[in-house]
This record gives structure tokens, sequence and C-alpha cells, in this order.
């Protein structure tokens, strides 16, 4: 084989998931290596500067800090391509949750009352990175050519994904949901009661949603083959939306509130059955709150 293409990967505010996830590809990714040259990837090697300028960048994680936000421009400036892998890159995942709170909230809660350090103090050096107010996909701050969505995405998207741009050809993700590759029963979706997964196992054939789990198959999606509702587990949502609907939060409720007879009832009370629903925040938003329409909580001022 010719010359390889030269690689480079980097992680912002991320846990490593989707680092794992490619070493995952086991005997695949001796081919993938005979293809390309990783020049940098810090979970791999020591390397920090970018003096060589890649085909391919990829990068992991949302923007939390300055520190990642230069990377993520460093990674833009130095590439050809630009890939976000995972949920975290795409949508914001996990870590923007905590979009809903306030910095000054944030800090006191992670540094002080669950902080395990003696002195409990909020560092405040000038020679840490700062913090900003919210976390955000990477495409918020520099051109992002091709995302691969999942938390962490399934082994197999990233081979394809990568080796289509190896054949410079152009990547093709799923345009279908989870539901269309879930093999339960799908009836008619009506949900009588909204339980929580820990409540029963549920039956192993019928659609978990039409059983009153929250499962988010409707609303995401595809690529992993359904891995969750084939395990017994309500889909989470770690593809992020579909093509057809861009707002994933939205849309599931638009689902839930239908299977719950809203469409049938005009009387049916909303409000009710989102108190059915167990941290509707995490569960209709668990990744995709930084590029949803909501942006924060309304709290109550008790002055």
């Amino acid at each position: 084989m010719g010359d390889k293409v030269k690689v480079q990967e980097d992680w912002l505010a991320v846990c490593s998931g989707c680092e794992i996830a490619v070493l995952d590809l086991h005997e695949a990714i001796l081919d993938v290596l005979q293809a390309i040259e990783f020049v940098r990837i810090p979970v791999l090697m020591d390397v920090k500067d970018f003096d060589q300028h890649t085909t391919v960048g990829i990068l992991t994680g949302g923007i939390r800090n300055t520190d990642n936000e230069e990377v993520a421009k460093k990674v833009r400036e130095t590439s050809d391509i630009v890939v976000a892998l995972g949920s975290c890159a795409a949508f914001g995942g996990v870590p923007g949750v905590n979009n809903i709170n306030s910095m000054p909230d944030i800090k006191q809660a992670v540094l002080t009352t669950t902080s395990t350090a003696p002195d409990q103090v909020i560092p405040t050096s000038k020679e840490l990175p700062q913090l900003f107010d919210t976390l955000r996909p990477v495409s918020d701050v520099i051109k992002v050519d091709y995302f691969i969505p999942g938390c962490p995405p399934d082994s197999s998207v990233i081979a394809s994904v990568l080796t289509a741009l190896l054949e410079g050809k152009e990547p093709q993700l799923s345009n279908k949901n989870v539901c269309e590759d879930c093999p339960r029963e799908r009836k008619e979706k009506r949900i009588a009661d909204i339980k929580r997964p820990i409540e029963a196992n549920g039956t192993p054939t019928e659609c978990l949603l039409n059983q009153g789990f929250m499962c988010m198959g409707p609303a995401t999606r595809s690529g992993c083959g359904a891995q969750c509702p084939q395990g017994n587990a309500p889909c989470n949502g770690c593809y992020g939306p579909t093509d057809a609907s861009y707002e994933q939060g939205a849309a599931m409720l638009n689902v839930v509130a239908s299977a719950y007879g809203l469409d049938e009832d005009s009387s049916v009370d909303l409000d009710e059955m989102v108190k059915d629903v167990y941290d509707p925040i995490g569960v209709f938003y668990r990744y995709t709150m930084p590029v949803s329409m909501i942006k924060a909580k309304i709290t109550e001022n008790k002055r």
C-alpha cells in the first residue's frame, strides 16, 4: 500500500468511551491501521503539538472550557476533514444536561458540596482553563464535515465512516429510526400508564413503549442495531435525532402524547402525564440539550 493517510484525534469534554469504541474494532483495526497513520491521539501517545497537517481530524467530546475551544480550532486548522465522533461532540451529550444549571451553581455543587478535596475551595487560578457558562457541541465552534453519533458509536459505524473517507466516498448514516431495526412486536401505540425501567422487566416480545416504558426509539436515529431494546432495556436516545426531526425531545414528547391518547381526547391532561415521567429532561434530552430549544430551567425567586 502507498503512503498512509495521516489522521489526528483529540478529546475535549469527554469520558473516553468513544476512544474505546475505536479500539473495539478488534482485529478490523489492523486493516484500518494499514491505511492510516495516527500522528496525534492523546489516549495512545504523548504528542501535544499540532506540527503536522492531516487529512482527517477526529474530535470527541463537547466544548466546556477555553482549552477545549483552542484544541478544536487547532484540529480544524490542521485537518482537511473534521469528524465529530460521538454524541458529546455532535450534540453535547450527557454533560450538556447540566446546561439547565448556572455555572455558579455547578461550581458550588461539584467543587464544594460533592468534592472530596479537604479545603473545598473553588479554584480561581488564571492558569486554569476558563469554564464557559454552557457546554456546546463542536459545530458551535468550528466547521464539522461529518458526524458519527452514539454514546459511544457502534464500532461498525465508525469503521464504515472511516473506510468511506479513506476511499474518497461520502459517508452515509442511517435515515431510519431505532424502531425500524427493533424486532419487538409493534402494534398501534397506546400507553395506559408510564413506568420506570426498574419497575418491571417487561414483556420480551412487545414494544417497550406500548408497555409504558419511555423508549426513545421513535425519535432516535438507528445505527446501533436496536441493542438496548433487544436487551430488554428502553432506547435512551444516544444516537440523537433522525433527519426528520432535529428537536429530538419535542419529537418524542409528541409520540408519547399521541400514545397517551391526546389525538382522540383533547382533554387529556399532559401535565399529569409529564408528572409520571421520572426526570423528563434526563429522559427526553439526555444527549441533545445543548442543541435543543430548551436552554435553561426556571427557578423560583424566593427573595
